[in-house]
């Protein structure tokens, strides 16, 4: 162990060498701290946590609940560790280095995301993340922890399970209305009532994944609990798309929407619904309600699964359950004027 006291400010510290590098952390008021401190370091090095000074929020998160959570929680709870990956990913802060992010720097980015988000969805994100930060201290990689007291106000009632879908009128009264508009966040809009994509999906939209001829778009979530699928649209959703793309400047990076944030697209989401006045609904709410309209349609819930780019059945079972029974009584007279003909 390379544990050494410091005298001038009587505590311990910890030093060591791995593959080239040098670790280091000191502030342990006993040498055990240390020492326990240090074999808890190399352990996560050797597991695989390995960062240099420069990871950002971003990769440290998403390499730390891949590993600290990925293999100790469920299917459906690992997905809100993925909404969280998703997110970092679409916003600054998630691309700015741990060591360079400041209080005052992750206070704005919560101000900003209470805005259309619910008091609970917030202190579920920001524990997640105050827990990520808290072993990044302990690993050495940041001092302190930029998430201590931080405040907010939810600006989104918690939502009701009814709240997360809207009628079919207003799902056709909101497409047409983003149909009307070619702003980027409206377009991402359409594609996801188009297609039941995630946000994320519609986003990293590159012009390679758009079919012309067949009518098709690939989508890739880039989620862990979901696939990289081939989805079908309508033609005339296609031509829109297609006539809007053609109306922006073409990106050289391959991405249709080169730099757009998850908070731009829903709070042009929400000044929609409160123009058309629609409940208010996150981005999500689309994707449930495409989910319900196909189920209401006596779509396959194989058909769903599929589109939905859920990578078995089980997970849809799991989300959608309560849609399912809602059908049960229109199934079970199927069902009986069926077994009249044996």
């Amino acid at each position: 162990m390379t544990v050494s006291k410091r005298k001038e400010r009587n505590t311990w510290q910890y030093a060591f060498g791995y593959e080239g590098k040098t670790y280091r952390k000191s502030g342990f008021k006993t040498k055990r701290e240390a020492t326990e401190a240090e074999t808890k370091a190399r352990a996560e090095l050797s597991e695989g946590m390995q960062f240099d000074n420069d990871v950002t929020l971003h990769d440290y998160f998403k390499e730390w609940a891949e590993t600290y959570r990925k293999p100790n929680v469920s299917e459906i709870t690992y997905r809100t560790y993925t909404t969280i990956i998703t997110l970092l990913d679409s916003d600054k802060i998630g691309h700015t280095p741990l060591k360079n992010i400041t209080r005052r720097m992750y206070q704005k980015f919560i101000t900003s995301y209470a805005e259309d988000h619910s008091n609970e969805t917030i202190r579920k994100f920001n524990g997640n993340i105050s827990t990520a930060v808290d072993d990044a201290v302990h690993e050495g990689i940041v001092k302190k922890n930029f998430t201590y007291k931080v405040t907010y106000k939810g600006e989104v009632e918690a939502q009701k399970e009814d709240d997360k879908y809207i009628t079919v009128a207003e799902y056709t009264k909101l497409k047409e209305a983003v149909r009307e508009s070619n702003a980027r966040s409206s377009l991402i809009l359409f594609i996801m009532i188009a297609t039941g994509c995630r946000i994320s999906g519609a986003i990293r939209l590159q012009y390679d994944f758009i079919n012309k001829k067949d009518c098709t778009l690939y989508i890739d979530e880039n989620k862990t609990d979901t696939s990289p699928r081939t989805v079908s649209i309508t033609p005339n959703d296609m031509q829109h798309i297609l006539s809007v793309i053609d109306s922006y400047p073409k990106n050289m990076s391959g991405l249709v929407f080169d730099s757009i944030t998850t908070n731009a697209v829903n709070k042009a989401l929400k000044g929609n619904c409160q123009r058309l006045n629609i409940k208010p609904i996150t981005s999500h709410a689309l994707r449930h309600t495409h989910c319900s309209y196909l189920l209401s349609k006596g779509i396959s819930i194989y058909y769903i699964s599929k589109r939905l780019g859920h990578k078995n059945i089980k997970t849809t079972l799991e989300v959608y359950s309560h849609l399912l029974e809602e059908s049960y009584e229109t199934e079970n007279d199927k069902a009986i004027n069926a077994l009249k003909f044996l």
